[in-house]
């Protein structure tokens, strides 16, 4: 490949650039994921589980050569039990058969052991206001030539960290300035999380049978307490707790057909319960809501591929999607009918794909290819419902090395968003005050998109990739109001056309070449708007969930880190920095704006190899201890035409954390 030279030694096979271990060696990572995240001009997508079937759900990093298939856990999850010194290479792969939508997939290639080798952590953490935050993990794999075998538990405690939960103050005024209510607001998140996973990988009948089980309990929780000091002094209390349980079965067959390719099967069984409740009290009385989910999700894939100068794949998918849903809701005692309160969704869908890959020549290729999707929706309970959608989706995407160290890419598809069915029933955060009701009348969005991608590398080990893009989208999910008797909710519905803009920046500078050995700077940097036509006003704005500012309505982010490697003292230090730029989300319901903000994030480490296969890391998060902001324009009726009836402002922290992480390879 053109960019061999500047990436490192390169494998044999066409449209592969390999890095050997020593390739990463003088920023002595710990784990694979540290060293993917070294790879020039590559970022990782862990992909997202959450997205029913299998296509779009992966992340575009391969194990071994072979493609994580589990929903339950997250490709950086996996990447981050696997020992640095346990990677033999890491692959960049560009113009396979099967991209999995991605212009480049990574691969790590594991060295073969008939030895049990594993990896364990032991992390403790504690933050300026005293809540705790610890960890225990283990893995244990035994590759050898024929079979691996896996098996991995964790357990442990995390802070919420985000913009809904902390310690801090909430106020609320009159459109005039004039105080209703001050409060000393508490609210912190914390998650316990238990998960055991194992993978077994040996050949059957010609073939390559790989299987897997995963098992993960979360449960989140909050205390909240509002200690109201204006207008007269007053406790409020509350309670929110979540409790997620999943389990997964997959399978994941591949057989090789001569000169005719290759075949893969792949089939998984995922249940997911949930049990979410919250409860608020004050003088006035006590509000109660809770939901009961209950999901089931089967999918089969059969794929064929074949390699050559004209890659090919062709498959057909199928899936099997249940949600079983029951909310309730009361107020002082006295129950609230919900719209869409207790429903059994289900839906059917298939979807054939096939892709081209032709490598017209040494400095160019291009990928054609096309999904067809049809899918059976049917819905009943408090309300009826049965939809049929169908939708064609192509893709094309090319590659230009117009000369070397530069490549150029250009990507147009059609893309359909996928269902959440949580969308189609009731859910209620009492503490939150968000109350959303379902709406069977949801339809996905559709968009055509385009993105141009400049990727540069230069010096030994620095790159650069510039990506704009622009969505042209129908059919904008967003929020419209929805009734049940004489009430309305909010629910998520369909508010028409729209458009979303982005353009992102990722790099990696050693800063070896300036004098300053051991020295790298990377990070990234997005910028976004959208725009859509408000339907309760009639009047542009961003699309709820997108990111704005004042003016000119978009957001920019970025986020860098910064290290500095002493192979000689075995010693590692480190900073990283997540900024929103005076950024703001905003959330348009029917009846308020709910914008919020986020400060900036800064955190250093230090970390050292007394030996080398012990890691001790030593780390502080947000040591500028910033703030979350949400503030609630509420009106009176139905926004755009009943006036502002309060402001809410509400300000959160977290505060610093302070920690200890201990890596044991062996």
């Amino acid at each position: 490949m053109c960019l061999a030279f500047v990436m490192g030694p390169a494998s044999a096979q066409e449209g592969v650039t390999s890095y050997p271990s020593a390739f990463f060696a003088a920023n002595q990572p710990a784990t694979a994921y540290d060293m993917v995240g070294l790879l020039p001009g590559f970022q990782i997508k862990l992909g997202d589980a959450n997205v029913r079937g299998f296509s779009g759900t992966v992340g575009n990093v391969l194990i071994d050569g072979q493609l994580p298939t589990s929903k339950a856990e997250t490709v950086e999850d996996i990447l981050r039990r696997i020992a640095a010194s346990s990677v033999e290479r890491v692959e960049l792969i560009r113009g396979a058969a099967d991209m999995h939508g991605y212009p480049m997939l990574a691969n790590v290639v594991r060295s073969k052991s008939e030895t049990l080798r594993g990896r364990a952590e032991l992390l403790g953490a504690v933050t300026h206001y005293g809540t705790t935050e610890d960890k225990v993990a283990v893995h244990l794999t035994r590759q050898g030539e024929i079979s691996t075998a896996e098996l991995s538990g964790s357990w442990g405690r995390e802070i919420g960290a985000n913009n809904q939960n902390g310690f801090g103050s909430r106020g609320r005024f009159l459109p005039d300035g004039t105080p209703l209510q001050l409060v000393d607001y508490d609210f912190p998140l914390l998650t316990n999380n238990a998960e055991i996973s194992s993978a077994y990988r040996q050949p059957l009948m010609g073939g390559d049978l790989a299987l897997g089980l995963a098992l993960k309990q979360q449960r989140a929780y909050s205390n909240v307490e509002e200690r109201i000091y204006y207008p007269s002094a007053a406790l409020a209390t509350g309670l929110e707790n979540k409790r997620t349980r999943t389990g997964e079965a997959r399978l994941d067959y591949q057989h090789p057909l001569g000169e005719y390719g290759q075949m893969q099967l792949f089939a998984v069984h995922r249940l997911t319960e949930q049990d979410e409740g919250s409860r608020k009290s004050n003088v006035a009385g006590t509000d109660v809501s809770r939901g009961l989910f209950n999901q089931r999700e089967d999918v089969a894939r059969l794929a064929w591929l074949r390699e050559g100068t004209l890659k090919l794949e062709a498959g057909v998918e199928g899936a099997i999607n249940v949600l079983n849903s029951r909310s309730t809701l009361a107020l002082g005692g006295v129950p609230v009918i919900l719209p869409a309160a207790n429903i059994r969704l289900e839906e059917k869908r298939v979807e054939l794909f096939s892709t081209a890959t032709w490598r017209v020549s040494p400095v160019l290729m291009s990928e054609l290819g096309a999904r067809y999707e049809t899918s059976n929706l049917t819905q009943s309970g408090d309300s009826s419902l049965t939809k049929d959608l169908a939708f064609f989706k192509p893709r094309w995407l090319t590659s230009w090395n117009p000369m070397p160290r530069h490549e150029l890419r250009l990507l147009m598809e059609r893309q359909v968003g996928q269902l959440v069915f949580r969308d189609f029933a009731s859910s209620t955060s009492l503490n939150s005050n968000t109350v959303t009701g379902g709406n069977k009348n949801l339809e996905p969005a559709r968009s055509w998109n385009i993105s141009l991608a400049w990727e540069y590398h230069f010096w030994k080990r620095a790159s650069l990739v510039v990506e704009a893009k622009r969505e042209f989208i129908s059919k904008v999910v967003d929020r419209i109001p929805v009734f049940s008797g004489t009430q309305v909710f909010n629910a998520v519905g369909n508010i028409g056309n729209g458009v979303r803009d982005g353009v992102q920046t990722n790099f990696i500078l050693p800063l070896d070449e300036l004098g300053l050995a051991g020295v790298t700077v990377s990070g990234d940097a997005a910028w976004h708007h959208s725009k859509v036509r408000d339907p309760a006003t009639g009047m542009f704005r961003q699309i709820t969930g997108g990111q704005t500012v004042s003016m000119p309505q978009a957001m920019f982010t970025t986020t860098m880190q910064g290290t500095y490697d002493i192979p000689s003292q075995n010693l590692r230090l480190g900073a990283d920095l997540h900024s929103h730029a005076n950024s703001h989300e905003s959330e348009y319901r029917i009846d308020e704006i709910d914008p919020t903000r986020h400060g900036f994030k800064l955190g250093v480490f230090v970390e050292y190899k007394p030996v080398p296969d012990w890691n001790v890391r030593v780390f502080a998060r947000d040591i500028a201890q910033t703030a979350a902001y949400r503030d609630r324009y509420v009106y009176s009726g139905l926004r755009g035409t009943a006036p502002l009836s309060f402001v809410e402002y509400r300000k959160l922290n977290n505060g610093s954390v302070m920690g200890i992480d201990l890596q044991h390879d062996f």
